[in-house]
């Protein structure tokens, strides 16, 4: 049975974007993964700096998606791995939220959208789900550090 959750309220809240589960990568911190993908879509200064200010993480998706902004010319090629960067330091920061996800086990993971067809799962049920996708691939990489780490500790 897959686990379906949308926005960051209610107790599968932790998987979406949006949650309050900061992380610092390169010594700058990001209050949310949506501060993090938006910070990384942007190529100006100033625009980065907005987002990283941003109280919510409305605010910095509304930020990040003006089309008034120049964006990185590889977004489209690069904009899924940097979704993954974003939510393994996501949960690699927070083991409290990493074991709730490595407690998913097996189970396909969908982001319940009513809108979004590329990231969820759309209002349809026939969207692309390619944020539920990228939660599975991370929980398969955070689980296979996790147990890679037990090993060694095992072995000393």
């Amino acid at each position: 049975m897959a686990i379906h959750f949308y926005k960051e309220f209610g107790p599968l809240g932790y998987l979406a974007t949006y949650s309050s589960h900061g992380f610092y990568k390169e010594d700058i911190f990001f209050k949310t993964n949506e501060h993090f993908y938006q910070y990384s879509k942007v190529i100006e200064c100033e625009i980065k700096q907005e987002i990283l200010d941003a109280e919510t993480p409305k605010e910095a998706s509304n930020i990040g998606r003006d089309r008034n902004n120049k964006i990185r010319e590889d977004w489209d090629k690069v904009k899924q791995e940097i979704m993954l960067e974003g939510v393994l330091l996501k949960f690699r920061a927070n083991p409290n939220i990493l074991e709730k996800l490595l407690d998913t086990g097996e189970e396909e993971i969908v982001e319940d959208t009513v809108k979004e067809e590329y990231w969820g799962c759309g209002p349809n049920k026939t969207g692309q789900n390619n944020y539920g996708k990228i939660l599975v691939k991370a929980r398969t990489i955070l689980r296979e550090e996790q147990n890679s780490c037990n090993i060694q500790k095992e072995g000393i």
